[in-house]
């Protein structure tokens, strides 16, 4: 029988995401100013003067997945820095690193790192998989085939009368957060995505078993 992590994966991603200043970015000179709003061209800066690091981590990446998962050269296509973003395709999945300037706080950005488009689940299960990715991710997004609509999920919830299951939103309906003692994290439901985030850096395989174990206390609701 196949472990939760076996299931079908090809429509979710593995996520990791940290805030870091722009003045501590390795690109970032004494001539340079902090930004102090959210533009196009501030988002041009810090992908330009964050390119050697993306660099870096993609030339990690590299090393990694050919030591581990022995692909050959022609089996892993990387696209290079370029618009604070860079990734590697691999037969088995995409790895993509992608720096944002941050809207809320001008003077931060946000590092995204994530895998997505699992061709085949059984490698995540691996120990080359765990020693090259370790603890990195705490976050599983998924994508519904169609746009939730959040008051009906909110009320499908309310209507299950589970206390196992605790429920948090906002008054307009825009979102909602559920939670339960029985699995250490949280889902936080919108119209077009679905993220499962744990309390804290899980091996691939666990993450993924959790947010499974997550979507099964939920059967029966049409974006699981």
């Amino acid at each position: 029988m196949e472990s939760s992590a076996e299931q079908r994966v090809t429509n979710v991603a593995l996520v990791s995401e940290q805030r870091q200043r722009v003045r501590d970015l390795s690109g970032f000179r004494k001539a340079h100013s902090v930004p102090f709003a959210n533009t196009d061209r501030t988002q041009s800066f810090v992908g330009r003067i964050a390119s050697d690091e993306i660099g870096e981590d993609l030339d990690a990446r590299f090393h990694e997945f050919r030591k581990n998962f022995r692909f050959k050269r022609s089996e892993l296509i990387v696209s290079e820095p370029q618009d604070g973003e860079g990734a590697i395709t691999t037969p088995w999945f995409e790895y993509r690193i992608t720096i944002t300037h941050d809207s809320d706080a001008p003077s931060e950005v946000t590092w995204r790192r994530q895998i997505t488009q699992f061709h085949d689940p059984v490698p995540l299960l691996s120990p080359e998989f765990a020693a090259v990715f370790g603890t990195v991710f705490d976050t599983v997004e998924f994508e519904p085939q169609e746009p939730i609509h959040i008051e009906a999920f909110i009320d499908s919830i309310e209507d299950r009368d589970d206390d196992s299951i605790k429920l948090e939103f906002d008054r307009q309906s825009t979102w909602c957060e559920l939670t339960t003692d029985l699995i250490p994290g949280r889902l936080l439901v919108e119209t077009d995505c679905v993220a499962f985030v744990t309390n804290e850096p899980q091996l691939p395989a666990r993450l993924l078993n959790a947010f499974f174990q997550f979507r099964t206390q939920l059967t029966g609701l049409e974006c699981f």
